[in-house]
């Protein structure tokens, strides 16, 4: 016997993508069923540090105080930063950072900060925050079949009891990982690179508070005639990560039990005699891998499952967060009927170009001197096509024809001013309570207007009883608005409920043309809308 439920949104996966989407889906209003395979979430601390764009991401969701209270205790001793280099752990010396600290300065500003909290603490986090909210999460669930038709995708899934059920849904999103069975099945291909490098990560328990006396680190490179490793710090004294470089043409992962991982360890710490637990273990390469489609049918790749490259940098779990964040508010406003489903075709063009920056930008850091902003003989050329974190995640620009008047190439700003494509400036409208131009977006779309609003009101109203479409006006202080965005008193930005801007007064968009604006960027005509609003008048009759 084999039941069978109907839902609009069916997740596979659930890693800290597939967990974002589900939250980002409650947030929206829109049901969920998650599916994932394990039992618990990840064993091993991959994603350690959470980019200020994606603490911005959890603002919206209203959990940003949460993370960052887990944060706070995230390290154990000591702070996280800094980088180190020598034989042994023993040996080690600190690095002189001075260039990779410049490029962390100035960062967009931002409500919001960059924490540290490893993925072994963020996804049990994400996991109650979407159960507390009435979440249909189900571990220890597989995907073993699916269909697309033209109504929805029909999978099927298999608990650990062996008991088979189907779910139909609208869209299924493929949060399943590097390996995605679900992109292998469709048959999508990708932009790869071969590996530079092979990897173990070893995660041990071991207490280096004796080996280190009071250094920190975020990573530490280690060469020896026994090993080569990165040690990168998950609590900074008795929990360790030790990336081990192996050659994949000899061994594999099945060749290093747990006694030769912890002589490894050893090997890398420089003390014999250390107690090593290893907790866990796995093996990744640097190989990089963006998949050619993000889109098939009904079905979206997001995370690892569209884009993996190697960790430097932190773009991994950050960038497909974001994927998510820009899929799901699309998706939510198809499901509406308020979009048209072509609202959907622009999530490829958005967000790949992001992967292939964060690819890019992740391979130019394989050479650990390079990564830190290390000038050598050899490495001129790439540090000069390094960008900032900050750059990559915050300021870049958006170019699609989901925004008005996108331009040709996706760019990146020196500063956000408010220009279509980007993310809105923040800019504190009361910093005592700690609200922010940024909390006046979502989940609809929000005008965000220069001082007096008088003129855009009337619009509103007319473009959401024309559109369906929620948009809420804002009326911020007109000379530090004006300052940040160039805007005279009385003109606007409108704002997706993403956080991107949509329009600008001094461009394209004015009152008159506020509900053909709107249209154009949901993908909505006219005889749409009208559609729309019978169906709307019938159904109330």
């Amino acid at each position: 016997m084999t039941s069978t439920q109907q839902v609009p949104v069916l997740i596979v996966g659930g890693g800290l993508v597939g967990l974002s989407a589900a939250l980002f889906l409650e947030y929206h209003g829109v049901p969920f069923v998650l599916v994932e395979k394990r039992t618990g979430g990840s064993v091993l601390p991959r994603s350690r540090g959470v980019h200020t764009r994606t603490v911005e991401l959890f603002r919206q969701l209203g959990i940003e105080n949460r993370v960052q209270q887990a944060a706070a205790t995230a390290i154990k001793a000591g702070r996280f930063g800094g980088a180190s280099r020598g034989a042994t752990l023993v040996a080690a010396e600190q690095l002189e950072l001075a260039n990779f600290m410049k490029s962390l300065e100035h960062p967009a500003p931002s409500p919001s900060t960059f924490c540290f909290l490893p993925q072994v603490q963020l996804e049990p986090l994400l996991t109650d925050v979407a159960r507390e909210r009435g979440g249909d999460l189900r571990f220890g669930v597989e995907l073993s079949d699916f269909e697309v038709t033209d109504r929805g995708v029909i999978a099927t899934v298999r608990d650990r009891t062996g008991a088979i059920s189907t779910i139909q849904a609208d869209y299924l999103i493929a949060a399943d990982g590097a390996g995605s069975p679900i992109r292998r099945a469709l048959g999508i291909t990708a932009w790869e690179l071969p590996p530079t490098h092979h990897y173990l990560n070893i995660f041990v328990r071991t207490d280096l508070t004796e080996v280190l006396h009071g250094r920190t680190f975020s990573q530490c490179e280690i060469a020896n005639d026994t090993v080569r490793a990165l040690v990168l710090a998950k609590n900074n004294t008795d929990e360790w990560s030790f990336h081990v470089e192996y050659d994949a043409a000899r061994t594999d992962l099945a060749d290093y039990s747990a006694k030769r991982c912890a002589e490894l360890v050893r090997a890398a710490i420089g003390v014999p005699d250390i107690a090593v637990e290893v907790l866990a273990k796995t093996a990744w390469d640097t190989g990089v891998f963006v998949a050619n489609e993000y889109r098939r049918d009904r079905i979206f790749l997001v995370g690892d499952a569209a884009h993996r490259h190697a960790p430097w940098g932190g773009y991994g779990a950050n960038t497909g967060i974001a994927d998510a964040h820009n899929l799901i508010w699309k998706l939510a406003a198809v499901l509406s009927g308020t979009a048209s489903p072509t609202l959907l075709d622009s999530y490829q063009p958005e967000r790949r170009p992001r992967a292939i920056v964060a690819a890019e930008q992740a391979r130019l850091g394989t050479d650990f001197a390079t990564r830190y902003g290390i000038e050598t003989p050899d490495n001129a050329a790439d540090l000069a096509r390094q960008l900032g974190t900050d750059t990559v995640m915050t300021r870049y620009r958006y170019a699609s024809s989901a925004v008005l008047g996108g331009n040709a190439d996706a760019l990146h700003v020196d500063q956000l001013t408010g220009q279509v494509g980007t993310r809105v400036p923040h800019l504190w409208i009361d910093e005592p309570q700690q609200i922010s131009t940024l909390d006046m977006n979502g989940p609809g779309f929000a005008l965000l207007v220069t001082g007096t609003s008088a003129a855009w009101r009337d619009a509103v109203g007319e473009a959401q009883w024309d559109t369906g479409i929620d948009i809420t006006v804002h009326a911020i202080p007109a000379a530090e608005w004006s300052a940040r965005t160039g805007l005279p008193e009385g003109g606007a930005l409108l704002v997706r409920p993403d956080g991107i801007v949509a329009g600008r007064s001094d461009e394209d968009l004015h009152p008159r043309a506020l509900t053909a604006a709107l249209r154009r960027i949901v993908g909505k005509t006219a005889s749409e809308t009208e559609s729309l609003d019978d169906v709307a008048a019938t159904a109330g009759a």
